[in-house]
């Protein structure tokens, strides 16, 4: 970024700023194969607990992307941690949804 035609035409905070949209989109596209697949599995059996946990990934991408659009990389923390969290509940659900299939 910022070597092609349009470099000369945006200020470096404009660059910064962009950057960190940037980040945040690529952010967003590592993580959202791994959360789709978690609620698709957690919702076989737990349809109420994964759509709310769904939410909650959504709430969390949102503060993470305001958070680290406004502030920089230190913004990110609350946004984050509440998706870390989110996910790796999606994670357990699904491994129990996992387990009450293979019982039948």
């Amino acid at each position: 970024m910022g070597n092609g035609y349009y470099s000369k035409n945006l200020s470096y905070s404009q660059w910064y700023k962009f950057n960190n949209a940037q980040r945040v989109h690529y952010n967003y596209l590592e993580w959202i194969a791994s959360c789709i697949t978690f609620l698709l599995i957690a919702g076989l059996y737990f349809p109420i607990l994964s759509a709310s946990l769904g939410l909650g990934v959504v709430v969390a991408r949102i503060i993470y992307s305001f958070g680290y659009s406004a502030k920089g990389p230190h913004g990110r923390l609350i946004g984050a941690l509440l998706n870390d969290a989110v996910v790796l509940a999606l994670f357990i659900i699904s491994i129990i949804s996992s387990v009450y299939w293979l019982k039948g």
